[in-house]
């Protein structure tokens, strides 16, 4: 095949096989799947009866370092943060 750069039947040919080309890559990609969680009604109605703040325990923690008998070693208060943050559930 000889090209002549004055032929411009040969750019044609070559913008449709790039269109096609594109149109089979414009494939849509699905959306993307959205996370959820739904809390039943006991442990809604566990929630709404507990407190945000355990007050009394908070007083009493008060109380004790006001009265300097309120005395933690940094180990103790490492374990105690662990226990309640792995125990949860």
């Amino acid at each position: 095949m000889r090209i002549n750069p004055s032929d411009h039947t040969q750019d044609v040919a070559n913008t449709e096989q790039v269109n096609r080309k594109q149109d089979k890559k414009a494939v849509q990609t699905p959306a993307p799947a959205q996370d959820g969680v739904k809390i039943s009604p006991q442990l809604q109605e566990r929630l709404a009866q507990t407190p945000e703040v355990r007050q009394d325990r908070i007083e009493a923690i008060k109380s004790a370092r006001a009265a300097g008998t309120h005395n933690v070693s940094d180990s103790q208060l490492t374990d105690s943060i662990f226990k309640e943050f792995f125990n949860r559930g």
